[in-house]
């Protein structure tokens, strides 16, 4: 462990190695003391020892500046900086991809920028907010493979966390949507989720480093910002002080019953065989009502994780599975683009024509 410190300290500039030598960082924001949460998180989630390049996705935000001077400290292989510019918000946009750029060179780490018109891309039935996660991780991916990453960095924390959860829970996502996020799946991860944000930004405060906001962050018509910056705040002040922790473990608790459910989904999708994973995809009606309405629920969520479709609500999946269960014909607009047909013997899911009404 001694070891690993004095690696990450041999890669600071001479000026930076003597502010963490001196008294001026607390210990807990410091060198020494992150590095054996770098450590311990690295091993956890596969990507220490040194395996090859990482990518680290940054907005330029107080989280993702963390998140790359953390990298850029304490990661001995190659790091490189992917910054996604969402053709959203115009030279606000242009300038936080220049600031990245400056900061990826100050550290002498490597910079990549990555278009996405957001706007364009959307899909009909998509919200801008799902068009733009869904193509920002799409374009950390292509950025991953054409550099051959080992894995992309995410700088969601623990409050993200406890946002995701309570935004879960309001929108009734039942237990798919009360886990939070996983420290890892396929190329990403996260190291951050168990710091606050605050704790992030004292890490850089502390050191003279700059960040930027994002205006829209304030723009309370959005529902995410509405609840970190009005719904939360305010439980913590009224309710319980540890609101926000509250939430996070609750979030991992709940992991074990996701699993449990996706283990369960897994095995019924294979029974009706459905190993294919694009559309169309049809199944035999008389297989699906013979299953409980609990079972057609968790079918009907094993699909949209191999489809990659929209998530649903839990009321709007129940209503689907009931479906599921009858005998009528139906059709269900997912979204997406997406409808469920079901017919007297089969039941198929579908992705509408362009400019098609669906109902």
């Amino acid at each position: 462990m001694e070891s690993f410190y004095r690696a990450a300290l041999d890669r600071l500039a001479p000026g930076e190695r003597l502010r963490e030598r001196s008294r001026d960082i607390p210990y807990t924001l410091s060198l020494h003391a992150l590095a054996r949460f770098f450590f311990e998180t690295g091993g956890r989630q596969g990507w220490l020892p040194v395996r090859g390049t990482i990518l680290a996705a940054v907005s330029g935000g107080g989280d993702s500046l963390a998140l790359l001077w953390l990298f850029r400290a304490l990661y001995g292989g190659p790091v490189l900086a992917v910054h996604v510019n969402h053709g959203i918000r115009g030279a606000e946009s242009d300038a936080d991809a220049s600031f990245v750029r400056r900061m990826a060179a100050a550290w002498d780490v490597g910079f990549r920028e990555v278009r996405i018109d957001v706007p364009r891309g959307r899909v009909r039935g998509e919200s801008l907010e799902a068009a733009a996660r869904r193509m920002r991780y799409e374009g950390l991916t292509r950025a991953a493979e054409d550099c051959g990453a080992v894995g992309i960095a995410l700088g969601h924390n623990r409050d993200d966390v406890a946002e995701t959860v309570l935004f879960n829970l309001i929108r009734g996502t039942g237990v798919r949507g009360c886990v939070g996020m996983p420290e890892r799946r396929g190329l990403f991860f996260r190291p951050l989720l168990s710091l606050r944000r605050g704790f992030l930004r004292d890490i850089l405060r502390c050191r003279g480093i700059p960040w930027r906001e994002d205006s829209s962050n304030e723009d309370l018509r959005h529902t995410r910002n509405f609840l970190r910056r009005s719904l939360l705040p305010l439980a913590v002040e009224r309710v319980n002080a540890g609101a926000v922790e509250h939430l996070a473990a609750f979030a991992e608790e709940m992991r074990g019953y996701r699993e449990e459910e996706e283990r369960r989904g897994a095995e019924l999708a294979e029974s009706l065989g459905v190993g294919r994973f694009a559309l169309p995809v049809e199944m035999g009606r008389e297989a699906l009502a013979g299953l409980s309405l609990r079972d057609r629920a968790l079918l009907i969520r094993e699909l949209a994780r191999r489809l990659k479709l929209p998530v649903l609500s839990r009321a709007r999946c129940l209503e689907l599975a009931r479906l599921l269960g009858g005998r009528k014909g139906f059709r269900f607009f997912w979204g997406g683009g997406v409808t469920v047909r079901g017919g007297s013997s089969l039941v198929s899911w579908e992705r509408q024509p362009d400019g098609a009404v669906p109902f």
